[in-house]
């Protein structure tokens, strides 16, 4: 008699894989306070649930809180975000701050995004420091590092994306990113098996982003490389683990004074 099928877990499977990355860069120490920031988009959601679940089957002992950053857009509604933490039994932080009026004193307007995520990210420092956590986990994943990684590229801004687990605050905490090695079409299938709650709104720049922004027009054009280099962005995220400097032109990695 043949063995059954077994039906696909897309948020099994998730969670596989950031558990393999967990691991893979050490993201995780015994004694970890992790805050984890909750945009209420599906990535920051899912990340708290996996988190969740990592934290119950762990062998080391750590713990998981939430929080959101308002940071006063018109169409945002972080009330929804708030009834379903703690319908989940999540403690979560709701920081309200002026960020949108912050935007519009600088005229940020055209390139929103550095600022803010300056802003955000202070937010949820000095959140740490309230609440005692010591390492900041945030929910970007591999379409977002090769978005990154390409428009670091195409702006002369160097080799680089988002590192996997780093130093943040001048090294007095650190910053993890579980789903870094995870597709964003598998986080949208595992959100599909969620009551997330409806969309809580966006920047109120989100429209000229999606028109217009870097990382938009990558992503769209990334899903185009694909149909001609299928697997790219696994292709991509082998390439992020294996850094040749001897075949790039960086000289501080070149001694042309050794060669023979």
């Amino acid at each position: 008699m043949p063995s059954p099928v077994r039906k696909h877990d897309a948020f099994a499977a998730v969670c596989h894989q950031a558990g393999v990355s967990v691991r893979r860069y050490a993201m995780i120490r015994p004694g970890d306070r992790l805050l984890v920031g909750v945009s209420g988009g599906m990535d920051s959601l899912l990340l708290m649930h996996l988190l969740e679940r990592l934290r119950r089957r762990a062998p080391v002992p750590f713990t998981v809180r939430a929080a959101t950053v308002d940071m006063g857009f018109a169409q945002f509604n972080p009330d929804a975000i708030t009834a379903y933490c703690r319908a989940q039994g999540w403690e979560h932080e709701l920081i309200r701050f002026p960020g949108r009026d912050i935007l519009e004193a600088k005229n940020a307007g055209e390139r929103p995004c550095p600022l803010c995520s300056r802003l955000r990210r202070g937010q949820l420092h000095a959140a740490m420091d309230r609440l005692d956590c010591n390492v900041l986990a945030l929910g970007q994943h591999l379409d977002d590092l090769c978005a990154s990684f390409l428009m670091s590229l195409f702006r002369g801004a160097g080799l680089k994306t988002m590192a996997p687990h780093t130093a943040a605050d001048s090294g007095r905490k650190r910053l993890i990113r579980p789903l870094c090695e995870t597709p964003k079409s598998l986080i949208r299938e595992a959100a599909a098996t969620f009551a997330f709650p409806p969309k809580t709104g966006a920047c109120d720049y989100q429209a000229a982003l999606d028109a217009g922004g870097d990382r938009a027009w990558l992503e769209r054009h990334v899903a185009e490389l694909e149909q001609h280099f299928p697997g790219v962005r696994h292709a991509m995220l082998r390439s992020f683990q294996d850094l040749r400097p001897a075949h790039l032109l960086d000289s501080r990695f070149l001694h042309p004074e050794e060669l023979p």
